[in-house]
């Protein structure tokens, strides 16, 4: 199960674009865009870092932060840090000082590293998303400074020793096999992937052998890499006459190929993929985001949900990013680094004394068990071998209906890997087969997705 889900974690980044960036560093500037909150939803957020609201005040905190670029997540981040520190009470009144540091390659992450390393005030780094080798950010960092995160990108990420990430990103994909047997309820799958790639032919082989060891057929074509219609492909994975589509799509130009082809050819067939394709140039090149399932690894903010506890995070949630709204922010990534940033405070605030260091912080980081702010109930960190930074390999999928709006297809539950016997490898999944480890709360009932693309 640990090459499954290694395999289709490599095989998802490569087919992500890279993102370039200048290095650089900073502190943490604010923006005037930020509005009060709320007592219910300071009431709300304080029940995940522990500290009574208010404003911090005192010797900053200080904490480095790297990121890909300088746009999405680093203002998703920088609203987290001015809320924890304007009304959220900050670290045991402390306020957060936030340096940052932008990496678009293996040197300048290693060189964000080093600056972190060489600051003695530094306690701890946040990880947004590194488009690049990690290895020696990862080497650099690990022996002096601890470092969480919302999900790991590489395998770098999840078998890095003092890293710590809240889901498990493309490394819980095999939960994929759990929604296909036990709520799509699948007999036959078809799965779609671009040629040429030994990471994507790896991903494809596994899933295959997942899927199969719970009794589903499954049938695989492949798309060239330029394509700009996948009528053959689709039509040689017999999708029409399949229970779940798996299309290996990452980039905006096969989202956009892949449902205007189904479309063409009228074929229906409930579509799971990752969140690659909920961005914004797919949605203006086809009007709107296709209408399929999508596994992630957060609750969404954006469904509904019809128990309390669930449903006060959610609008907490979206009172905090409502001036981010008309900042090319989505709510997908600013869910990560307010969680991210939430649950650093929850650990730093836990740690007996005044005294913070790396070293406590880095144990407390390892002890924590959750519950995480829109995210898993639970966490393990060195349950997952070879991957110790992977607390929890669960996921959870939402299907769009349209016009902004969707809906919790596993009816509350986090879906956890199906137990596997895959021949020689004789690895087996985490969690029991044909049952998802069930959440805070117990959500929706359950209900099937019609998955239609427009």
């Amino acid at each position: 199960m640990i090459a499954l889900t290694a395999a289709l974690a490599v095989s998802t980044a490569a087919c992500a674009g890279d993102e370039a960036a200048d290095s650089g560093s900073g502190t943490q500037q604010s923006s005037p865009s930020a509005t009060a909150l709320t007592p219910e939803t300071l009431s709300t957020i304080t029940q995940y870092t522990g500290v009574p609201a208010g404003k911090a005040t005192g010797q900053p905190i200080k904490i480095g932060f790297i990121n890909a670029d300088s746009q999405e997540l680093t203002i998703a981040t920088d609203e987290a840090i001015r809320a924890v520190n304007d009304q959220l009470g900050g670290v045991k009144g402390r306020p957060i000082q936030l340096v940052k540091c932008v990496a678009g390659s293996p040197e300048q992450a290693q060189q964000c590293a080093q600056t972190f390393v060489s600051d003695a005030g530094t306690v701890a780094v946040l990880q947004g998303t590194i488009d690049a080798d990690v290895t020696a950010f990862h080497t650099t960092l690990s022996p002096k400074l601890p470092v969480l995160g919302g999900l790991p990108l590489a395998v770098a990420d999840a078998a890095a020793p003092n890293s710590y990430y809240l889901s498990s990103g493309q490394f819980g994909g095999i939960g994929a096999v759990t929604y296909a047997k036990d709520y799509a309820k699948a007999r036959k799958v078809a799965i779609l992937s671009p040629a040429g790639s030994p990471a994507n032919e790896l991903a494809i082989a596994t899933l295959q052998q997942a899927l199969q060891a719970v009794g589903i057929k499954v049938t695989i074509a492949r798309f060239p890499l330029d394509a700009t219609d996948m009528t053959a492909a689709i039509n040689q994975s017999e999708a029409a006459s399949a229970d779940l589509l798996i299309p290996a799509v990452g980039i905006p130009q096969h989202c956009v190929v892949l449902s205007n082809s189904l479309q063409k050819l009228a074929v229906y067939t409930p579509v799971l993929t990752f969140a690659g394709c909920l961005g914004a140039d797919v949605r203006k090149t086809l009007g709107d985001y296709p209408r399929w399932n999508y596994l992630g690894f957060s609750v969404s903010a954006e469904a509904s949900s019809s128990d309390d506890l669930t449903a006060w995070q959610v609008r907490a949630f979206n009172e905090w990013f409502k001036p981010m709204e008309n900042r090319s922010v989505t709510r997908n990534g600013a869910v990560q680094m307010f969680q991210t940033v939430l649950t650093l405070v929850k650990i730093l605030s836990a740690i007996p004394g005044d005294g913070i260091t790396p070293a406590s912080a880095g144990n407390a980081m390892k002890k924590f068990k959750g519950p995480v702010f829109l995210g898993v109930p639970t966490l393990t960190f060195g349950g997952v071998p070879n991957m110790p930074a992977i607390g929890s390999l669960a996921s959870r999928v939402y299907v769009y209906l349209g016009n902004d709006g969707w809906r919790d297809t596993t009816g509350g539950k986090w879906l956890e890997p199906p137990v596997l016997n895959l021949g020689r490898q004789g690895q087996q999944g985490q969690g029991q087969q044909g049952q998802g480890q069930q959440g805070q709360s117990p959500g929706q009932n359950q209900s099937q997705s019609p998955g239609q693309t427009r």
